[in-house]
């Protein structure tokens, strides 16, 4: 899948979840701006273990896992704001602490990099990749709920579940 096209996708997604929380303007903007960018460190990883079918190697899933910290040294190096770059960091952090790139876990978890966990994983789960066949709005909905508490914040996912319907209408728009 195009990197552009998936992290407007994620950014759709992240504010559709941030407007139910309490959180203001500003802080939708900037996690708009922090889920639009939380892929961009994935432009120093080469295509040919991005756009590999199959499972990755443990070397080349290794690779992979810098993306987040080579995005949010690309975004650092911009000005953009810390909880911007710390969104970026630590989106593929687990809720139960198995993430990385730290195993950070729980309320150590930025908000903004919790709410970008489910976004992403909803919308990768939800298109085709080199490496899996898209599943159905509602298999995503069942993997994100069978994930709650474990790779991703219960509260958040139950936010996500009430808002699925308003998802799922979207469709092919995002």
């Amino acid at each position: 899948m195009e990197l552009k096209r998936h992290s407007s996708n994620v950014s759709r997604l992240a504010v559709i979840i941030g407007s139910e929380l309490d959180i203001n303007n500003k802080e939708l903007k900037q996690l708009s701006i922090s889920a639009l960018y939380h892929d961009i460190g994935k432009t120093k990883i080469s295509s040919k273990i991005l756009d590999k079918p199959g499972k990755l190697s443990n070397i080349e899933m290794d690779i992979m896992k810098y993306h987040p910290r080579f995005g949010a040294e690309i975004v650092k190096t911009k000005g953009l704001e810390l909880s911007i770059v710390e969104a970026i960091l630590y989106h593929h952090e687990n809720f139960d602490g198995s993430g990385y790139p730290k195993g950070i876990k729980g309320s150590e978890i930025p908000l903004y990099a919790r709410i970008i966990a489910i976004a992403d994983a909803y919308d990768a789960m939800t298109n085709n990749r080199p490496y899996s066949l898209a599943k159905t709005h509602e298999q995503a909905i069942k993997e994100i709920k069978s994930c709650s508490g474990t790779q991703f914040d219960p509260q958040l996912v139950k936010v996500f579940e009430i808002l699925s319907e308003e998802i799922n209408s979207l469709g092919t728009v995002i």
